[in-house]
């Protein structure tokens, strides 16, 4: 005798639908008939495990899942056709990325650079945008060189139009945002303090002086009230969490210098003066490099 292979699968969920309705039968029969309280409960257990097998059964598949959106990648954007100080931009903020507060964070950046926030939070997503590999910027028909303005401060964003009709923008951060970094202020812009934290006598007077002729604004100059020590430093340059472009001018001028943040609130900078320290460097050379272009978003 020869077997042949069946040309189609059997229909389990046929199967499985009539086994289901054979165990109900079986159940209501014994509920209906069971002389003891134990045979009529054993009984409901089977009713229910019989609705269970009809109604599972009828599907072997699970249900298909709808694929995520994949953001386009960023594309250069055109230079607004005029200037939108950021004291003049309002927006949201709204967090699409798996970084918890980074809404706030950087509600409190752009504050500081000038913007006016009017709320933060996870993103709505009313038009069911995919979420973005940077940042997207979105805006109404009155609100584009508004945007275009606000791109400057974002790495790689992207624009999208919606159905506004307010000036007002809203900034949705993805996975991959950064800042444009903020340039260093001019000289005269920065107030420093300078400490010695050496045994050279009369090291931090030296400094404070060649810095004052250089612009900054030198607040104060003396040994390390807290005693620090930093032997294998040049020179360690202290800021708060807005003070980092005042912190880069002045590390400008002291080669090998290391920013540390603190949590200080102004923008002030402390330099202490490391072991290592030799002199400024020549005020001719202490100036920035110019600013590279935005790194590519992953994928793109």
């Amino acid at each position: 005798m020869s077997l042949t292979r069946p040309t189609s699968r059997p229909d389990v969920s046929r199967a499985r639908a009539r086994a289901g309705r054979e165990t109900i039968t079986l159940a209501v029969t014994a509920i209906v008939k069971g002389t003891t309280m134990h045979d009529r409960r054993l009984a409901c257990v089977g009713f229910v495990v019989g609705i269970a097998v009809l109604v599972t059964g009828c599907s072997d598949d699970p249900a298909p899942q709808k694929p995520r959106a994949t953001a386009a990648c960023p594309k250069t954007l055109p230079k607004p056709s005029f200037t939108v100080p950021l004291s003049q931009i309002y927006l949201n903020i709204y967090n699409a990325s798996a970084t918890s507060g980074l809404a706030s964070k950087a509600a409190g950046e752009l504050t500081w650079r000038g913007a006016h926030v009017l709320k933060t939070g996870n993103d709505p997503n009313p038009d069911g945008r995919p979420e973005p590999r940077t940042a997207e910027i979105r805006h109404g028909r009155n609100g584009r060189q508004v945007a275009l303005n606000l791109a400057s401060q974002v790495q790689n964003a992207v624009l999208y139009q919606d159905d506004r009709s307010n000036p007002t923008v809203d900034l949705v951060l993805g996975d991959s945002f950064k800042f444009v970094p903020v340039p260093p202020p001019p000289a005269q812009k920065v107030t420093v303090r300078v400490y010695n934290t050496t045994f050279k006598g009369g090291l931090s007077g030296t400094v404070a002086a060649g810095l004052r002729e250089r612009g900054f604004q030198v607040a104060a100059n003396g040994n390390d009230p807290n005693g620090g020590y930093f032997p294998d430093d040049t020179a360690i340059i202290r800021h708060g969490e807005f003070g980092e472009p005042a912190a880069r001018r002045v590390q400008l001028s002291i080669k090998g210098a290391r920013l540390v943040k603190d949590g200080r609130k102004d923008e002030t900078v402390d330099v202490m003066l490391g072991s290592k320290f030799e002199e400024l460097v020549p005020a001719a050379e202490a100036t920035p490099a110019p600013a590279k272009p935005s790194s590519r978003p992953p994928g793109c």
